[in-house]
């Protein structure tokens, strides 16, 4: 389908912000990096599904907005979008939100440790009879242990002097 000169302008400016949009989805995964501890291959993992979602995003939105069209100035306009995103607010948005998510496992760790309180409490009550029935029952294996190879030695020695004897 033929676009208008305004049409297309329009498609220019939108494809701007999805170049914005894409650029503000990977801060999201690298606030998420920076953190969550990450092995390598989940970090790979990331950025396969990160650039399966981005091509889903754009081969979706060139089907309804360029009707299926494939126009060089709306993927340079995603291009100038991700550009311009990380020119400008991509390490505002990073330093805010890696705050703001430590602030908030901070809060969450904090309020962990106050509803277990109680249950640390119980713990430390049941700790000493625990102790105590754990040291008397591995000091009866010790010896139960001790007596069964004191047992098998003499079976040895007792199936020795029976086969010489034999």
């Amino acid at each position: 389908m033929i676009l208008s000169m305004a049409g297309q302008a329009w498609l220019f400016l939108s494809t701007v912000l999805v170049g914005a949009a894409i650029g503000l989805v990977y801060d999201a995964f690298r606030i998420f990096r920076k953190t969550t501890p990450h092995a390598g291959i989940a970090v790979q993992f990331e950025d396969l599904l990160f650039w399966i979602g981005v091509t889903g995003l754009t081969f979706y939105y060139m089907l309804h907005r360029s009707y299926g069209e494939i126009r060089p100035f709306a993927l340079l306009g995603i291009i100038i979008g991700v550009l311009l995103y990380f020119a400008t607010l991509s390490r505002l948005v990073l330093i805010v939100f890696v705050a703001v998510v430590n602030y908030i496992k901070k809060v969450v760790a904090t309020a962990i440790g106050i509803l277990l309180i109680p249950v640390k409490f119980i713990a430390s009550l049941l700790a000493p009879p625990i102790k105590r029935a754990y040291g008397a029952t591995h000091k009866q294996a010790r010896m139960v242990k001790r007596y069964g190879k004191s047992k098998i030695r003499k079976s040895a020695r007792d199936w020795d002097i029976l086969r010489k004897k034999v």
